[in-house]
């Protein structure tokens, strides 16, 4: 019973989405209504020309009744009691169009004509408006699934980074695509077309009761059969359907992650090994939809049956009552189908509860990632941070991913504006979760980060991170032109400034070498460009965003001499007038950096200056003489294989002996 409230919630919670539409749906209600009455009106036109051609036929066998016989013979076959709704207004327009228009001609010929063309002329009028009312439903359809998706995707980018690092990127995007795509399965389609059965359900009740109570009470006692088993078999589809969801969500997330590291699989050859990963999600996913179509499937007969008992029953009765004059011919012929489109929408219901169903497994997850709360948020008086000179202070900083393990303890430290901070330790000294800090990309547990004496929880975010800058170890760049990429921390920068931004770069000589130079695409994550080329692109783009401060995970870490050299120039043209945080992997890229600070398991070991830390003899020294001697021992190695390689092309080099020139052996007596 919990789970059946929530889902009540859920889809309630769902309809609130229709709020800002509600004039638009009060329309489409509207035409609901009105196609739902002409939908059943022609029905009747079929039973009153049944009831004139039996009259017809009655009159020509018996021509010498008087009009009086002939008037009792018409309402004993119109059915006196219970007359057929639309009969009276129809037959007086009838013999209006015949006395006035068409007097020479049969009566019984112009009244069945008339019939005719009535039933054309509600078949156009409610074609005309079906024809409206699906253009406004799949329009506000498209819009609420605009709006959801808006509203889901502004709620993910508002997340800390801690979400996305322990939520698979596939299931984001499986929630944002997929899930969103199926909302319109519940709200907007299945929705308006159930509530315009329900309108066709009310006219064909009430008509039925007019017609004939009896009929109509028995055709109903077949609908709480149908209601229990629609209700059980939903339980058991809402179920299949919550699992299925998850598992696509998993598929997803595999064949992002294969398709991003392909080069990976290729590179060690486990196409074999990866195809039977997906080979087992995929039959997950497939056994699951076997068993919602075995669900779906075995429902559908099972409320045919019911419906057709009950139908026989009325069949039975129905003609009974024909035969005993109770009842006329035409409106027993009007009955059957009436019947019929009775049923009609209680069996939809079984069609929608399903769509719903599927739906609320959806919804549900949708909601999940909505009632995750942002944790970093815009404080209720936070304020824009002005332009600032770049003091950044560290106070009392603690910090823990998790309440058992603390990364960072009682950091202070102070930055003043234009200062390189450079940040060295070993491996998980916490280097990258402090310049993370920064930023706001999480908040501290305890303490306090200051920037020109504004507490940064007390600034909006936007304000904030509008003022800085960063340049990764492993750039991101988006599948764009360079000039895009370049320009994306200031869009409308005129084409000069992203060309002296890349020139400060040393980007601008390889750029103007590429098919299309500034509107060449470079493919998804740059792959098109080498790393030291997407990392010239990174330093330009920080270099147009012109930040006051600027935080670099070393970016010649894995890059070629010539390369380093090339981008250590640009980054020195970046750090310029800027309060700047290093972490530093290379130490000789950091010696004149204007503090260094080392840091061991979170807490601050040394802080000075290169030649200050050397003379100290601390971790520092010893950092510095481990990566000093891993380096000579390298260059040693480097210089050992070249002069190998010149020595094995000298010997290549040497003239080959002549034969005829070499010593002859001696001639023995």
């Amino acid at each position: 019973m919990k789970k059946d409230a929530a889902s009540g919630n859920t889809y309630i919670r769902l309809l609130g989405y229709l709020k800002p539409y509600w004039y638009k749906s009060a329309i489409i209600l509207t035409l609901s209504a009105v196609s739902a009455y002409i939908a059943v009106l022609p029905t009747q036109i079929l039973g009153i020309a049944v009831d004139e051609i039996r009259i017809a036929d009655t009159l020509i066998k018996t021509p010498n009744n008087s009009s009086e016989e002939n008037s009792h013979d018409k309402n004993i076959l119109h059915g006196q009691k219970n007359p057929i709704p639309l009969s009276k207004p129809l037959l007086r327009a009838s013999h209006y169009v015949h006395k006035d228009w068409f007097e020479s001609y049969n009566a019984t010929i112009i009244t069945l004509a008339f019939l005719a063309v009535s039933f054309i002329v509600m078949h156009i009028f409610h074609s005309g408006i079906s024809l409206a009312h699906g253009f406004l439903t799949s329009e506000l359809g498209q819009r609420l699934i605009y709006d959801m998706r808006n509203q889901l995707y502004d709620h993910i980018q508002r997340f800390p980074l801690q979400y996305f690092e322990n939520t698979k990127t596939g299931d984001i995007m499986s929630r944002l695509m997929n899930d969103v795509n199926s909302l319109e399965q519940a709200i907007v389609g299945p929705v308006i077309s159930f509530i315009t059965d329900i309108f066709k359900f009310g006219w064909i009740l009430y008509f039925c009761l007019k017609l004939d109570w009896q009929l109509t009470s028995i055709a109903l006692g077949v609908c709480p059969f149908i209601s229990l088993c629609t209700y059980n078999f939903g339980k058991r589809i809402r179920k299949v359907f919550r699992s299925l969801r998850d598992k696509t969500a998993e598929l997803n997330s595999l064949i992002q992650d294969n398709i991003s590291g392909i080069r990976v699989i290729a590179g060690f050859a486990k196409e074999a090994e990866e195809m039977e990963r997906f080979k087992s999600k995929n039959y997950d996913n497939y056994s699951l939809y076997v068993q919602i179509l075995k669900l779906v499937s075995a429902l559908r007969p099972i409320v045919d049956l019911i419906t057709e008992t009950g139908a026989v029953v009325v069949i039975c009765l129905g003609g009974y009552k024909v035969l005993q004059g109770q009842l006329s011919a035409g409106t027993f012929v009007i009955f059957f189908p009436y019947l019929q489109m009775m049923y009609s929408p209680i069996t939809s219901l079984t069609r929608f509860y399903n769509q719903v169903q599927r739906a609320i497994a959806s919804t549900e997850r949708i909601f999940d990632v909505l009632d995750t709360p942002c944790d970093l948020k815009d404080a209720p008086h936070a304020v824009d941070l002005p332009p600032v000179q770049g003091m950044v202070e560290f106070r009392h900083i603690h910090f823990a991913y998790s309440q058992d393990i603390e990364v960072l303890t009682d950091i202070n430290l102070i930055a003043h504006p234009g200062q390189m901070i450079a940040f060295v330790g070993p491996s998980g000294s916490g280097k990258t979760t402090l310049t993370k800090l920064i930023p706001r990309f999480y908040d501290p547990t305890k303490g306090g980060i200051f920037i020109d004496g504004h507490n940064i929880k007390d600034v909006k975010l936007h304000s904030l991170r509008r003022q800085m800058a960063m340049v990764l170890q492993e750039p991101f760049l988006f599948n764009n032109t360079v000039k895009a990429n370049i320009a994306y921390a200031r869009p409308g920068a005129a084409d000069k400034e992203i060309e002296e931004a890349a020139r400060a770069a040393n980007a601008h000589d390889f750029i103007c070498g590429l098919p299309k130079q500034y509107d060449s695409l470079i493919g998804e994550r740059g792959v098109k460009l080498s790393g030291g080329q997407k990392q010239r692109i990174a330093i330009a783009r920080a270099i147009l965003a012109n930040p006051r401060i600027l935080i670099l995970d070393e970016a010649t870490a894995s890059v070629d001499t010539e390369t380093e050299q090339l981008i250590q120039n640009a980054i020195y043209r970046l750090v310029k007038n800027r309060t700047t945080f290093v972490i530093a992997h290379r130490l000789s890229t950091i010696l004149h950096a204007d503090l260094i600070v080392v840091l061991e398991k979170g807490r601050i070991m040394e802080t000075g200056l290169h030649h200050e830390l050397i003379s100290h003899g601390g971790l520092y020294k010893k950092l510095f003489e481990m990566q000093f001697n891993t380096q000579e021992k390298l260059k040693q190695e480097e210089t050992e294989a070249e002069r190998e390689k010149a020595e094995a092309a000298a010997i290549i080099q040497e003239p080959a002996i002549d034969l005829n020139e070499a010593p002859q052996p001696p001639k023995w007596s």
